[in-house]
């Protein structure tokens, strides 16, 4: 599966016990990251849980975000992932086949649709995001705040599927 084994300390199987229970499972690319860097995993972790309670944010935006992120680049785990998540949430393989492709629905309200086009564009053309980028997104009613931290997690679900994908065995 992987170049090298996941080999968790014992904080981490401890961590991942944790996450097992809340889950039902352990994703192999989380044991993996645990393995690798413990401290930058409970970060994830941390930042995980800051954005499913996010104060402006519904949480399952980001989850829609990942998975398209995900989807577009071919980064099989965390597709996966993500797409177990949302349909255990309730919501439909439609919803998820909706932001699949160019024509990205998410199924929120338009102020989270302009947020959700907004990180993605940040994201894969940011020549194209700029200052009335920003400031429609004000205009609607979000912060710099949450714009950050919808752009600071599609870029980090990005740079984090190509580490993966850097680790995943090519011959197996």
């Amino acid at each position: 599966m992987f170049i090298i084994t996941p080999e968790p300390n014992r904080e981490m199987q401890v961590l991942l016990r944790g996450v097992r229970a809340k889950l039902g499972h352990v994703p192999p690319h989380w044991e993996l990251f645990a393995s690798i860097n413990p401290t930058r995993f409970k970060m994830f972790l941390e930042e995980i849980n800051y954005l499913t309670a996010h104060s402006n944010i519904e949480k399952d935006f980001f989850a829609f975000l990942r998975y398209a992120i995900a989807t577009d680049n071919g980064f099989d785990y965390c597709m996966r992932f993500n797409q177990q998540l949302l349909l255990s949430t309730g919501y439909t393989p439609e919803d998820l086949h909706a932001v699949e492709g160019t024509d990205k629905n998410i199924p929120f309200d338009k102020k989270h649709q302009a947020l959700f086009d907004a990180a993605l564009t940040a994201v894969f053309e940011p020549d194209r995001f700029t200052a009335e980028t920003i400031a429609s997104l004000h205009r609607i009613g979000w912060s710099d705040a949450d714009i950050f931290d919808a752009i600071d997690h599609a870029a980090f679900l990005f740079k984090f599927a190509r580490i993966l994908k850097a680790y995943i065995d090519k011959a197996a």
